[in-house]
């Protein structure tokens, strides 16, 4: 069976890695999965896509410009390029991972008589134009990641044996509890008495930093240990949320912004939190942060968007709660004063995450998917 994986982005966002991860492991099952990624950089930007890919043994093939959003300049030469290549390279089926990517695919694949299939990286019904899902429901099937999501593309007509729901992966090696990593709590000056929260997202204006610090300030009055790790970074980091820091006294004493963390010192840094919390999935709707921090035994505070309440068991390894300061503030000061709850959750989190998010499992959910789809199983 010879696959061709798309990825209509030369930038590491979100779904990047689960698509890459998910080509290279089923090569690794003896699928012949071919990797094409953006030949289109913007302004010379490097292409982090390619370079990224790498660590999974993946080289993807940039012959086509696959621009991220609609250019009928470079989406119509696509078109005509990917239906001699899947002429030419004898596919059989072709993998969709992004919205211009599947504009792109649909037709050269009805021309060359072959299937298409999509995996959906939303799970908020509402973020999915109209035209979108009017062309995903020529896909062979379209694979979701949340019961939510599934149930939202039946309501909208979706046969329901082509819409394949499966649980998005995580490395659970490397965010195993107990591996081998660097004391980062006591490097970002942390000490044991300490109650340590930590968001990891990109810093906009969308995922709720204004909420998030509306909650720090409230729970800093009720424990004077209180930190609040904001990891991760953007162009708007100042003027969202250290610039509001400052101005409410928090920085420095409460919110602390230490950076972006790689390699080694992620997974490090994840095992430096008591909690997790997360207001808003990002571009990534699987809310990748959460799960890593779930496989990491971290219990996870969120609130009930998307795919959220589906990754957190309210009460059984953290808790999903409402869009507001007292229901996260509450959901926080309990898991502070419970130390030994906070403890059953976060062993909770690893055993549920060892059981969810497995990559074997989802690819072999995905291979049998591609079977039934050419008519193999």
């Amino acid at each position: 069976m010879r696959v061709l994986h798309l990825f209509s982005n030369y930038k590491w966002t979100g779904p990047a890695e689960p698509a890459v991860a998910l080509a290279a492991s089923l090569r690794e099952a003896g699928i012949d999965a071919v990797f094409r990624s953006s030949g289109y950089v913007k302004n010379a930007a490097v292409n982090h896509v390619v370079d990224k890919s790498a660590a999974w043994g993946v080289r993807p093939i940039t012959d086509l410009s696959l621009s991220k959003h609609r250019a009928f300049w470079l989406d119509v030469p696509d078109r005509r390029r990917l239906r001699r290549i899947l002429a030419d390279e004898k596919f059989d089926l072709v993998h969709c991972h992004l919205p211009n990517d599947m504009r792109i695919a649909a037709r050269a694949a009805r021309d060359a008589g072959i299937p298409f299939v999509r995996t959906l990286y939303d799970t908020e019904p509402h973020r999915t134009p109209r035209a979108d899902l009017a062309l995903m429901r020529r896909a062979a099937a379209v694979f979701v990641f949340s019961g939510g999501m599934r149930e939202a593309l039946l309501g909208r007509g979706f046969d329901a044996e082509r819409v394949v729901q499966i649980d998005s992966a995580v490395d659970l090696e490397r965010f195993r509890p107990g591996a081998d990593l660097p004391n980062l709590r006591s490097h970002l000056g942390f000490g044991p008495d300490d109650f340590v929260a930590g968001i990891v997202a990109r810093v906009q204006p969308q995922r709720r930093f204004d909420l998030l610090l509306d909650v720090a300030e409230e729970v800093s009055k009720q424990c004077p240990g209180f930190r609040l790790v904001v990891i991760g970074r953007g162009s708007k980091l100042a003027r969202v949320a250290r610039t509001p820091a400052r101005e409410r006294g928090l920085l420095g004493r409460v919110v602390f912004f230490p950076g972006y963390f790689e390699g080694d010192e992620f997974p490090a840094v994840l095992r430096a939190l008591d909690v997790k919390l997360f207001m808003v999935p990002g571009t990534d709707g699987t809310a990748r942060a959460v799960r890593e921090a779930l496989a990491s035994g971290v219990p996870v505070v969120c609130t009930r968007r998307g795919i959220l309440p589906e990754l957190v068991h309210d009460g059984r390894n953290g808790y999903s709660v409402e869009e507001s300061v007292p229901a996260l503030s509450a959901a926080l000061l309990e898991l502070w004063r419970d130390p030994e709850k906070r403890a059953r959750m976060g062993e909770e989190a690893r055993r549920d995450a060892c059981e969810r998010f497995d990559l074997r499992k989802q690819v072999e959910r995905v291979a049998a998917t591609y079977a039934s789809v050419l008519g193999q199983s």
